[in-house]
């Protein structure tokens, strides 16, 4: 079961999506920051060899096939991504991303305040048994009391601490929850990537502990992997 209450949307909505597979089977989500280049979570991409990944664009529906397929020539996983925190990893495809009205970019979102309310997307198998794009809302906290206490795990309270990181929550009322192939899951406000899913406590339960990675906390790394890999 996957974002409770969530709601299909149409990939001319937010085209920087990308869905990942290996072997052609849904593992998680990206976000497409350059021509050659898909930003998700290490965890979605842990497998090997890097050959087997294929990056799908463009498409509101997984299931459908009709998106535009990349095949991938490498993956950056970060150096330090063990267990869950450092979670983060960097696509290169082997062509260019043809840019198209449902085909495009997203610019990484500057330095942020503790708190900040996203729609997170993502094409993970959710409650209706589909793979369609869906968007839920969820407020972003960090470095706080309320976030803490909502995570059991000294690991996962670290990567709060650390600032890498926040917890999701979702609106007062309902009831959302995650899966393995929502792992990099983008989460944007105002047009821009501001995290990616990471991890929940309890993968598939209802308002569990979950934690995203922060974006601006690897803006170096992300840069410097891109300068020297073009």
């Amino acid at each position: 079961m996957r974002q409770v209450g969530a709601t299909d949307v149409s990939v001319r909505q937010y085209p920087f999506m990308a869905a990942l597979t290996y072997i052609r089977q849904l593992v998680g989500n990206g976000a497409i920051i350059a021509p050659r280049w898909i930003l998700t979570s290490a965890s979605a991409v842990y497998a090997t060899p890097d050959s087997e990944y294929d990056v799908a664009v463009g498409v509101d529906d997984l299931d459908d096939r009709n998106g535009r397929w990349y095949q991938v020539q490498r993956i950056f996983r970060h150096p330090e991504f063990v267990g869950w925190d450092d979670n983060i990893a960097l696509v290169l495809v082997r062509a260019n991303i043809e840019s198209t009205d449902t085909i495009q970019p997203i610019t990484l979102g500057p330095a942020v305040p503790d708190t900040i309310e996203v729609k997170m997307l993502s094409y993970g198998k959710n409650n209706q048994d589909t793979t369609h794009l869906q968007e839920a809302t969820y407020t972003l906290i960090s470095d706080n009391v309320d976030c803490l206490r909502l995570l059991d795990e000294s690991a996962a309270k670290d990567v709060i601490l650390q600032k890498h990181g926040f917890c999701l929550i979702p609106p007062p009322g309902t009831e959302q929850g995650q899966w393995y192939n929502d792992a990099g899951a983008p989460m944007v406000a105002d047009g821009m990537l501001y995290a990616l899913f990471a991890f929940s406590e309890n993968e598939g339960g209802l308002n569990v502990g979950a934690v995203a990675t922060r974006i601006t906390s690897f803006v170096g790394w992300i840069e410097s992997i891109m300068a020297n890999n073009k």
